[in-house]
């Protein structure tokens, strides 16, 4: 069934120089399936929460390195902060007494029983495109067919065992020459703006959570680590939005924990923010709504709209004052609620 309504008009047809009608050069783009609808925002959704796992995976182990002794409770910590951030319930057991960073690390990378592992999400997402192969450019599909087989491949293993860091930096590439071959090889209609919608949702509810978990964590263990030492974890935490050299321009001196959640949260300009990420969906949810329903307002861009004016005119002091954590649980809580309705709306037909 059609995610748009069929126009109450039939185009107008005209003769072109070989004698075959032809529409209008203005005519509307065709009604666009709900299911088609439906894979091109899971792909996206996909892609997007791949390239998030890669980074956080890269960045954590980066961090160990960069911090050399670490308290056994502190790495264990930061290592189960991945798992809250990707909602695992519970990690595969193992037996024994495996340490608890290959455990994560295999859970995130190769473990197909976990839906928001690098192989799960890169698998998930080739899928959704295979369907509408129709719909999308032929440089997107093998940008995604490359990046599964790369991960999926008989060699991926070895790969990894060779450098694990190039592994997770090669996975964040494809994501972004994806994005940009999204943006550059197809046309800016409604199945763009779902690409946009599903990108945006993905990045605000995960940035949230790197926010949060992060933040909570390293307040608690501030007052036993170091100033050196601090910083060198706030700055894990920017690497884990790609914003580091961003919040550098903005702010200098000292990484202060207070400015770099209100960085990450209310900086307008930055597109990893999550003010920016809910003013995207917004913009993406309207153009959408107004190819459907010019006349109503549905409730994905209600929640959406008044999210975004509350973001636009916060201050830090007042979310302070309320509590962060309480603050961004309303903020993911919305995105989930958006979503929710967007399906109602656009995909359950």
């Amino acid at each position: 069934m059609s995610a748009l309504p069929e126009n109450d008009l039939a185009p107008s047809k005209r003769s072109g120089a070989d004698g075959e009608a032809r529409p209008p050069l203005n005519q509307p783009a065709r009604p666009m399936l709900a299911r088609d609808a439906d894979s091109i925002y899971w792909m996206t959704r996909y892609v997007e929460r791949a390239e998030h796992v890669a980074r956080l995976l890269l960045v954590n182990s980066t961090l160990l390195v960069d911090v050399g002794d670490m308290a056994e409770r502190m790495q264990s910590q930061l290592w189960q902060s991945l798992r809250v951030i990707f909602r695992q319930d519970e990690l595969p057991d193992a037996g024994g007494e495996e340490p608890i960073a290959p455990r994560v690390v295999r859970s995130l990378t190769f473990d197909l029983e976990n839906p928001n592992s690098l192989i799960s999400c890169v698998g998930r997402a080739r899928e959704n495109a295979r369907g509408i192969r129709e719909n999308i450019s032929a440089e997107m599909w093998e940008c995604l067919n490359t990046l599964y087989w790369a991960v999926r491949g008989d060699d991926a293993p070895a790969k990894y065992d060779d450098s694990p860091d190039d592994f997770y930096r090669s996975i964040m590439a494809a994501s972004m020459l994806f994005q940009g071959l999204t943006d550059q090889t197809m046309a800016h209609d409604q199945r763009w703006q779902f690409t946009q919608l599903a990108k945006y949702f993905e990045r605000a509810d995960v940035t949230c959570r790197v926010i949060q978990t992060k933040f909570n964590i390293l307040s608690a263990n501030e007052p036993m680590t170091e100033s050196a030492i601090r910083n060198i974890h706030w700055m894990a935490v920017l690497r884990s939005c790609c914003s580091i050299e961003a919040y550098r321009r903005t702010y200098l001196g000292d990484m202060d924990p207070l400015k770099v959640a209100g960085f990450l949260l209310l900086e307008k300009n930055f597109p990893r923010s999550v003010r920016f990420a809910v003013e995207g969906a917004r913009q993406a949810m309207t153009q959408i709504r107004a190819a459907v329903n010019p006349r109503q307002i549905d409730e994905a861009e209600r929640i959406l709209g008044r999210l975004d004016a509350q973001l636009e005119y916060a201050e830090l002091g007042e979310i302070l004052m309320e509590g962060l954590s309480n603050y961004l649980e309303r903020i993911q809580s919305a995105v989930a609620d958006a979503a929710l309705a967007v399906q109602k709306r656009y995909f359950l037909h």
